[in-house]
C-alpha cells in the first residue's frame, strides 16, 4: 500500500513537473516572439520598455476584471453581473489599445503585430480568390499569382487597420473606408486588365465580395 501511494507521488511530481516545464516554455516562446516583433519593428529601447509596461499593466487590469466577473454576485439586481464587468473590460481594452496607438506608429504597430493576423487574411482572401479564379479560366499563371497578393495584402492591412484603431470606431470606420476605396479602384483597373468577369448565382455582374 505505502509503495504503491510513493509511486503515484512520483507519478503526479512528474506530471506536475510536465505541465511546470511546459507552461515555463510557453513562457518562454511569448518571449522570444515579443523580442523578435520589436526587432522587426525596429523598436527604440525606451518604446519598448514602455509598451512592456503597458501590456503587463493591461493584463493584470482584465485578469483582475475577469477575476471578479466570476465572483461577482448581485441579488436582486434586474443587472446580471457580467454586463457590467464586460463594460468595464471593454472600456479597459480600449484604454489600452489607445495607449499602444499612442506609443507605436502605425507602420511600427503593423510590423509588430502582422504575423497575428497572416493566417486569418489567407482565410478571408481564399474564398474571393477562388471565386475570380472560378469565373475566369483565361487567368493566366502570374496574373492569379497577382490577385492572390493583391487580395491577400487588402485582407491583412484591413485587420491591421481594424485592431490599431480598435479604440474608437469613429476613428477607425474612416480609416477603413479609405482602404477599401483604394482597394476597389484598383480592383477594378485589375478587371478591365485582366479582363474579369464575375457572376454571382443569379448571373449578375459582380465585383464577388461582402462588405461590411
Amino acid at each position: 500500500m505505502r509503495k504503491n501511494i510513493c509511486q503515484i507521488l512520483v507519478l503526479l511530481f512528474f506530471i506536475n513537473g510536465i505541465q511546470a516545464q511546459n507552461y515555463n516554455d510557453s513562457k518562454s516562446s511569448t518571449k522570444d516572439r515579443f523580442y523578435e516583433n520589436v526587432k522587426k519593428a525596429d523598436l527604440t529601447k525606451t518604446k519598448t520598455e514602455e509598451l512592456l509596461k503597458i501590456i503587463e499593466e493591461r493584463n493584470r487590469v482584465l485578469k483582475d476584471l475577469d477575476t471578479k466577473k466570476k465572483q461577482a454576485d448581485v441579488p436582486y439586481s434586474i443587472q446580471d453581473p457580467g454586463t457590467l464587468y464586460n463594460f468595464k473590460i471593454n472600456n479597459a481594452r480600449n484604454y489600452y489599445a489607445r495607449k499602444i496607438n499612442g506609443l507605436l506608429t502605425y507602420k511600427e504597430y503593423c510590423e509588430f503585430a502582422v504575423d497575428d493576423y497572416k493566417n486569418e487574411a489567407w482565410q478571408d482572401a481564399k474564398p474571393e480568390y477562388e471565386n475570380l479564379i472560378n469565373n475566369n479560366a483565361h487567368l493566366k499563371e502570374d496574373q492569379k499569382q497577382k490577385l492572390s497578393e493583391f487580395l491577400y495584402n487588402y485582407h491583412l492591412n484591413q485587420l491591421l487597420t481594424t485592431a490599431y484603431y480598435s479604440f474608437d470606431k469613429t476613428v477607425q470606420k474612416p480609416k477603413l473606408g479609405i482602404l477599401r476605396f483604394s482597394f476597389e479602384k484598383e480592383f477594378k483597373k485589375r478587371c478591365k486588365d485582366y479582363n474579369i468577369k464575375n457572376h454571382d448565382s443569379n448571373g449578375e455582374n459582380t465585383n464577388g465580395f461582402e462588405w461590411n
